[in-house]
């Protein structure tokens, strides 16, 4: 009768083990194409950074990718005020705006708020430009890669769209 006891309890705290919801999940670079879709009512820089908090960071892309470089070299950025560069970046795209490295500059602040920074650096000469949705998309993609528990992230990846851009993340 005991066995009987324990293959029960045993049984029921497997069913209820497997009926225990899967974390959720969260992803920068979805957040990043939800303000470009609807800006409007896409979460505010404090409200994903919230959710990334309460979730699992996970890359919207799938499969296999090239991760971003969390750059040990760079300065920790704080996490809201990336974000919110990030969300500036992805409006200022949804109105046609280019981010551009002129070619007499060889890195160009795209955006500074509070104390963290987004940067495009060339890999070739002349002026280099994508939209500023990519800008945000490839930091998104960063995010995803570099977000850290402590509410900071640092890195740099490729643009998605120009592979002569590269964008970092960093603190200032």
């Amino acid at each position: 009768m005991v066995n009987f006891a324990i293959h029960l309890t045993v049984l029921v705290l497997a069913a209820s083990v497997a009926a225990a919801p899967a974390p959720a999940t969260f992803s920068f670079a979805q957040w990043v194409e939800d303000i470009i879709a609807n800006p409007d009512t896409a979460l505010t820089p404090a409200e994903a950074i919230a959710a990334a908090n309460a979730a699992e960071i996970v890359s919207s892309a799938g499969g296999l990718q090239k991760r971003a470089n969390c750059q040990a070299a760079f300065r920790d950025a704080p996490a809201p005020d990336a974000a919110a560069c990030l969300n500036d970046l992805a409006r200022k795209g949804g109105q046609g705006v280019a981010c551009t490295i002129p070619s007499s500059q060889s890195d160009i602040q795209m955006c500074r708020i509070g104390r963290a920074e987004v940067v495009a650096s060339r890999g070739k000469s002349g002026t280099l430009s994508a939209n500023c949705n990519d800008v945000a998309r490839t930091g998104g993609l960063i995010f995803d890669s570099c977000f850290r528990s402590d509410n900071t992230v640092k890195g740099s990846e490729i643009c998605i769209t120009n592979q002569w851009m590269q964008i970092n993340i960093a603190g200032i």
